[in-house]
């Protein structure tokens, strides 16, 4: 007979139903517990194995018949329902000492309560569930052990209420077993050992798909880490590990942790799925059957407990709702598999693990193959298993991944080298085509040669220009172009860049309009980027432009964006193009100009860089406008994109040029100053020719073709100024900086680097090494010339200044540390033989560690002085203080700073200072 039993007054408390005392009595009156069918077992000898009592329990055939026996024995005010089946047992000491046992009652009960009366007394009740263990500190256990303890010769009535929320077997009800204690203790103890083991181990799995998401940034991880944690949970629970740590609260009871368990196995293990299957991307429908379904899965068991009240059949809809999600989850990993996916390929192997260990633990369980150590682990250890495999295969994946993202980095930097390689391989022949077109201009040529000329001028820049967009592309594109932007009013740059476009708009009859709702907006911008992006809208719309069109640009502020508009009047885009117009290399099918397509794009990428964005509204046969919009404020910019200091846009840089003073004749402006060597380092043949016919007017050159020989050079000859270029064999320019800037020897030689790398970062990378000055290629050859008289101006004009002046102080002469360093130990050299008249230049060269010519061409360099005038200077300038201090007589002073002859000492003392010594110790105040 199958019974189905009343789990709602379990679940609930409204459910219970006290029995009224007056019924209560009549049921029992004239019954004592003696007297019922209560079986008697009589324990004769300690309990040492199982000893089954199913044949001696007596079932009750009503829960209230029972309950009218256990009322008398209650407590007061103590509350027990009439739910659930009943039975009970009478158990007789027979032995001298105490025994103690384990009941172990139906395994396949969800709930057993036990109420042990003796003498007429209520003297323990005891309560096991898979819902919530009310352990009292004993072990928890599924197979709900319950203990006892019987004195000799005492006699114990055991009652059980026992809850079956599934339709068992009657037989069921009537399984009881005693054990002894200890074997039954050391067994649940290695039970639970085992399971904190495994629970433990799911942790550190989770733990560890924690550690691999934040490492690695992916989500999968991020869902195996919560699919492990799910299990561990889960088993924790259904083995009563949870019982050990704490005490749930009751609001628990109806929904078990056990259920939210599975829940986070059913969402995390879908995540997981579709995450690495990419079943979103692979299998668009289904994916949205399985997400759907997967989400009902996960709820559908709080929804029924809550609708239906009933646990029993929440219980079975949910079973069912897993087992069909379980096939739903298999089945993209066998098609996806089968299609050829590697990763669902990957994922066979783990589920075939974690089946035949289902497979075994059903054998086990369904006593074909019982008694195989182990079997009843057999689930746990393939899930184990299969959860290991799926880590090393995330961990592969992401492997994997990172290595293709190490070579797209390494193949986006390969890219970048290229472009700056192939930008140098072009800026170099528009060197040797825009410095020659440049010098024949300036010899006022015939109209007709004038006008040929200036269309291959025109050309070389157009060429330059599309190289230095490329370049620039590639470089946003690869993420190694920085941002330094400050807060400045954007409409005079505005303004200033639509101005310089009146003259070609007035050439093609087009007209030009600005207009600025305020007159004057700031915001965080670099100007040389922002220019760049200005003046691809407005040469494109200029070209677009019909003769009798317009163009209109205009700033307006909208909300915490700043709008910049470039309208015009052209042919349009047509609507189907307008997406790609900002990709690299397109250009409009039916537009009549030709373009290189790279304009656009890289005006994106830099209004990009700026967190701003760019919008095309374009109809046609009516116009074109582009829309920036750049944030206001300074909250979208990292710290290391704000500075103080506005970066130099390109235009300022070429009016900083143009007003550079540019001597005529700079051989005859210095013909009074002995002929200044410039050192020339560069590999190109011909850039080298080039720039010597143009220099060698002007200066000695002295050429090397790589930066070694260039560094070798520049030892030997001691130059005035060296002029190098960076991308060179066997040491580049940036290598030949740093080794002249460290050398003592040629620390004090300025650089001029020229080079076809024209990025502000480069630049900052040669100034760092020391450079003085930075070129980009095509250059003008007159700026260079300025550039280099200019240079050498200035160390004159210091060295002139510090040979003249009445005291040494390094700090004041040296340009960069290591002179400051020089000098300072060739003034300690001087000061510790300062009363040795047998000091020379030979003792001064050998102690600083150079030679003569070496040590002669470095202190003429830096203070405009010969070794020995340095010498006598330093002498002089000792005795001065000595006689300010009126340390002695004329003659006593002259000897202490080695100067043998006093006669000589004051002819030497009267030139550098203009009196004697003696008069000079006379007008010192008198302290």
């Amino acid at each position: 007979m199958v019974a189905k039993k009343e789990s709602k007054a379990f679940l609930s408390g409204s459910f219970r139903i006290k029995v009224v005392a007056v019924l209560v009595a009549c049921v029992a009156l004239g019954h004592g517990l003696a007297g019922q069918d209560i079986p008697l077992f009589q324990m004769e000898r300690a309990v040492e194995a199982e000893v089954d009592l199913k044949d001696t329990l007596y079932s009750f055939p009503d829960a209230v018949e029972a309950l009218a026996l256990l009322q008398p024995y209650l407590n007061s005010g103590q509350e027990v329902t009439a739910d659930g089946s009943w039975s009970a047992i009478r158990l007789l000491n027979a032995t001298d000492h105490t025994l103690r046992a384990a009941l172990s009652f139906c395994m396949y009960a969800d709930a057993v309560r036990l109420f042990v009366v003796q003498d007429s007394t209520l003297i323990d009740e005891q309560f096991n569930s898979r819902f919530v263990t009310d352990r009292r500190d004993r072990l928890p256990s599924p197979y709900h052990y319950l203990w006892i303890s019987i004195d000799p010769g005492e006699t114990q009535t055991l009652f059980f209420q026992a809850y079956f929320y599934e339709e068992t077997p009657e037989a069921h009800y009537r399984h009881l077993s005693v054990y002894p204690v200890l074997p039954t203790v050391n067994k649940m103890i290695d039970r639970l050992s085992w399971q904190a083991f495994y629970s433990g181990l799911l942790v550190l799995l989770a733990i560890l798909g924690g550690l691999m998401a934040w490492i690695f940034r992916e989500r999968v991880f991020l869902f195996y880490s919560g699919l492990m944690l799910s299990a561990a949970l889960y088993f924790a629970d259904r083995y009563g590990l949870l019982g050990l740590l704490a005490q749930f609260p009751k609001l628990t009871d109806p929904l078990p942790m056990i259920l939210f368990a599975l829940s986070g196995i059913v969402v995390f293990a879908g995540l997981f799925a579709t995450d690495f299957l990419q079943m979103r991307q692979q299998m668009p429908r289904y994916y949205k059957v399985y997400a759907w379904f997967s989400g009902w899965t996960a709820v559908s068991p709080y929804l029924l407990i809550l609708v239906l009240n009933d646990l029993q059949i929440a219980r079975v809809i949910t079973d069912m709702c897993l087992g069909l999600w379980a096939l739903l989850s298999i089945f993209p990993v066998a098609r996806l598999a089968r299609k050829g996916q590697s990763t669902a390929r990957t994922l066979m192997w783990p589920f075939v693990i974690l089946f035949v260990g289902g497979m075994l633990f059903l054998l086990d369980n369904s006593n074909i193959l019982s008694g195989v150590f182990g079997l009843r682990y057999s689930f746990q250890v393939g899930l184990l298993f299969f959860s290991g495999f799926l880590f090393f295969i995330l961990f592969e994946r992401v492997t994997t991944l990172r290595k293709k993202k190490e070579q797209f980095e390494e193949l986006s930097a390969l890219k970048t080298r290229f472009f700056t390689n192939l930008s140098h391989e072009f800026r170099t022949p528009l060197t040797l085509m825009m410095g020659p077109l440049q010098q024949l201009l300036e010899g006022n040529p015939e109209p007709r040669e004038r006008q040929l000329m200036e269309i291959a001028l025109r050309n070389a820049n157009n060429q330059l220009h599309l190289v230095n967009e490329l370049l620039e592309l590639s470089r946003l594109e690869a993420g190694k172009m920085e941002l330094r932007a400050s807060q400045q009013d954007v409409v005079p740059l505005v303004y200033s860049l639509v101005f310089a476009f009146e003259s070609l708009a007035e050439d093609r009859q087009i007209h030009l309009s600005f207009k600025s709702e305020q007159p004057s907006v700031h915001l965080y911008y670099e100007a040389g980027k922002l220019e760049k992006v200005v003046n691809n809208l407005l040469s494109n719309a200029l070209k677009f432009t019909p003769s009798g069109g317009s163009v209109s640009v205009a700033l307006s502020q909208l909300g915490q964006e700043l709008c910049l508009s470039v309208s015009d009047t052209g042919p349009g885009i047509p609507w189907l193009q307008q997406d790609k117009v900002f990709d690299r290399f397109f250009q409009v099918s039916a537009s009549p100009e030709v373009g290189t397509g790279v304009g656009l794009a890289l005006s994106r990428e830099l209004v990009r860089l700026h967190q701003g964005r760019i919008e095309l509204e374009s109809r046609e046969g009516e116009g074109s406008t582009f829309r920036v919009f750049l944030p206001l404020g300074s909250g979208h910019l990292r710290a290391e994109e704000r500075v103080e200091a506005p970066v130099e846009s390109g235009i300022a840089f070429k009016a900083s040029i143009q007003t550079t003073e540019k001597p005529t004749n700079l051989r005859a402006s210095t013909s009074t100053q002995p002929e200044a060597t410039v050192l020339l380092i560069e590999d190109n043949d011909e850039v080298r020719a080039f720039i010597r016919q143009r220099l060698d007017t002007a200066f000695k050159i002295i050429e090397a073709g790589d930066g070694q020989l260039g560094i070798d050079k520049a030892r030997e000859y001691m130059p005035d100024l060296i002029v190098s270029d960076v991308m060179m064999p066997r040491k580049n320019g940036y290598e030949v900086c740093a080794a002249l800037k460290g050398d003592v020897r040629t620390s004090h030689i300025p650089v001029i680097l020229l080079t076809a790398k024209a990025e502000q970062e480069e630049k900052l990378q040669g100034l760092r090494t020391g450079a003085d000055d930075y070129l980009a290629k095509p250059f003008d050859a007159e700026e260079l010339r300025v550039r280099i008289h200019n240079l050498i101006q200035l160390r004159q004009q210091l060295r002139q200044r510090f040979a003249a002046a009445v005291e040494l102080k390094p700090e004041e002469v040296a340009v960069n540390s290591i002179d400051q360093e020089f000098l300072e130990k060739a003034l300690a050299i001087v000061e510790s033989h300062l009363d040795d008249e047998q000091f020379s230049v030979d003792v001064l060269s050998r102690e600083i560690g150079l030679s003569r010519p070496q040590l002669n061409r470095k202190l003429r360099a830096l203070v405009n002085q010969s070794t020995n005038q340095f010498i006598q200077s330093i002498r002089l300038q000792r005795a001065a203080d000595l006689l300010r201090q009126q340390s002695g007589t004329v003659a006593e002073i002259a000897f202490q700073t080695g100067f043998s002859s006093t006669a000589y000492f004051i002819k030497c003392f009267k030139d550098k200072y203009g009196e004697t010594p003696g008069s000079f110790s006379k007008n010192q105040p008198k302290s």
